[in-house]
This record gives structure tokens, C-alpha cells and sequence, in this order.
């Protein structure tokens, strides 16, 4: 679908005043602050993450990046997500080699605990460290050298080899749990399209093979007037939503048949700084302008 040229121009001045959001939250240590502002100057790792993947994301050089990586490589680890975004942060500034013994160690001995029931009141967050956990283990554990591919869900092969390493058993137990939970389609307690997206990611990562069911799931979450929706009873939209519903169609390979609602929406979220909110009007940050621009992206308008 060709976007018009006043949609293109304005989805262009976005990701620019976007660049400049991210670039004036960094601090004199090289970590970044989405809230940075007189003399109020607290990085985090988090922010640090979000603003540097915003900033390869584009192919924009990251400002005074040995000082990033030296903030990122000095931080305080405490626990899986500070974790993931130490060790992702200092891959993506090329210096995935001083991820220190240490945090290897515990990306080593990382296990992943697969919930009694399929319905449980903390999926997503379950969902979440599932995610993290297999990226962290698949880019710095895991031996390069391809095996052959697990069992899917069914029973049948997984679309793709997979470079899984023979130690690491528990992901089985996840795929199959991972199967079961997209046998409706979709994913969650109340079925949803942002756990869709995370069962999706992890389907990916392992190699599973994805039910038809989940593409029509997917499909009858695209509505008018914003591109998609959370749930099919709801008609809420924000940047997750977008972020969640174009990575779902990219996953499964299914047209966005709404791409000029997704953008129009999307730049709504936009602040006159630059940062882009959960909603329109609301507190921008760096998470969530990393997702907005993730959507600019991967709809080829950047």
C-alpha cells in the first residue's frame, strides 16, 4: 500500500523530532533518563536500553557511546530484566563481549518454571520472562551450531533448526505449554493481543509451529478507527496495541490492513518534545517511543 506523500513527510518529521527527544535525555554519564529535566538526573537501565535501540533502530550513532557503555557496564544488576537490558544494550553498542562472567553465569543458570494451569492472573508477566529469558540464553549462551529442530506443540516438527542447546530441557515444557495456550488463537486469561504477540515472540524463537487459528485471531483484531484492538470486546487503542497487533502480522505474515489508521494513531501519541505516550496527551517516555517507532519502522516509513 503506498502511504501518501503528506502521511510520509509527517511520519518523517516524527522520527526527527523523535531523535532529538532521545538524544537530549542522555546524561553526563552516557546513561539516559526519559524524565531528565533542570537538575533532576537519574539514568536507568531501562531507559538506557529503550533510548539506545531507539537510536540503532534508526541507524543513528548513539552519543558518547563509550560513556553509555561504561554507565551500562558499571550499573547494579538485580534480577532478569535489569539483566536483559545490561546485556542487550552493551550488544547493541558492539560490546557484547563485556557482558562479565558473572552475568553469564546467570543467564546460564536461568530456569524457566511453566505455570499448573493455562489460566493463570500473571500470564503476561510470565509471557514476559519466558521472552527474555530464551533471548538472553539464545544470543549469549547457546553453542552456534544448528540441531535438529524440537517438536512443536502437535507433535509435528518446528518450521525451523533451531541452534538449542541439548542442556537446556526446559524449553520442551515451554513449547508445549506455549502450544497449548495458542490452540484458541490468541493468548491470555482474557484472550488478547498483546500476550498474543509475547506467545508469538516465543513461537518464534523456538521455532514452533503456529495454529491457522492464530491469524484469524490476529485478523479480526484489525478494526477501524485505529488499525487494531486489544480484545475483540474492547475498543481501546494505544502504542502497545499497534506495536503488538503490526508485530503480530509480521510473525504471521498477514497483511496490516489498516496501515494509515496504525500511523495516523501512532503520531497522535507524539508530544511536542518529541517522545511518544501510551495514549494521546499522556506522559511520554522512551519505552513507549521505541515502540512507536518499532510501528514507523516496521511499516517501511522511516
Amino acid at each position: 500500500m503506498t502511504v501518501p506523500t503528506t502521511l510520509a513527510s509527517k511520519c518523517a518529521h516524527a522520527i526527527a523530532l523523535a531523535q532529538a527527544y532521545i538524544r537530549g535525555r542522555q546524561s553526563r554519564t552516557g546513561g539516559f533518563c526519559f524524565y531528565r529535566h533542570g537538575y533532576v538526573d537519574e539514568p536507568s537501565l531501562g531507559d538506557t536500553y529503550y533510548a539506545v535501540a531507539s537510536l540503532k533502530l534508526l541507524n543513528s550513532e548513539v552519543p558518547s557511546a563509550q560513556k553509555t557503555a561504561a554507565y551500562v557496564g558499571s550499573a547494579r544488576i538485580f534480577g532478569l530484566t535489569y539483566l536483559y537490558y545490561c546485556a542487550f544494550t552493551l550488544d547493541l553498542l558492539g560490546r557484547g563481549s563485556r557482558v562479565g562472567e558473572a552475568a553469564l553465569e546467570q543467564i546460564r543458570k536461568m530456569t524457566i518454571a511453566v505455570p499448573r494451569e493455562l489460566a493463570t492472573a500473571d500470564m503476561s508477566a510470565w509471557l514476559e520472562s519466558v521472552r527474555k529469558t530464551i533471548r538472553l540464553q539464545q544470543r549469549f549462551i547457546m553453542r552456534a551450531r544448528e540441531i535438529a529442530p524440537m517438536r512443536g506443540p502437535r507433535g509435528g516438527q518446528s518450521a525451523t533448526p533451531q541452534r538449542i542447546m541439548a542442556e537446556v530441557q526446559q524449553y520442551s515444557p515451554v513449547a508445549y505449554f506455549v502450544g497449548d495456550l495458542m490452540k484458541q488463537g490468541g493468548c491470555g486469561v482474557l484472550v488478547n493481543l498483546w500476550d498474543t504477540y509475547l506467545a508469538l515472540s516465543i513461537g518464534s524463537l523456538l521455532g514452533l509451529q503456529i495454529p491457522d487459528s492464530s491469524s484469524a485471531f490476529v485478523d479480526a483484531l484489525q478494526l477501524p478507527p485505529f488499525g487494531f484492538t486489544v480484545t475483540t470486546q474492547s475498543v481501546t487503542a494505544s502504542v502497545d496495541a499497534m506495536y503488538a497487533g503490526v508485530s503480530c502480522c509480521k510473525h504471521l505474515e498477514l497483511p496490516v490492513r489498516y496501515e494509515r489508521e496504525v500511523l495516523e494513531f501512532t503520531l497522535a501519541c507524539q508530544s511536542t518534545d518529541g517522545g511518544f505516550a501510551y495514549v494521546p496527551g499522556a506522559l511520554p517516555n522512551l519505552e513507549f517511543t521505541y515502540r512507536a517507532l518499532q510501528v514507523i519502522s516496521m511499516l517501511n516509513h522511516h
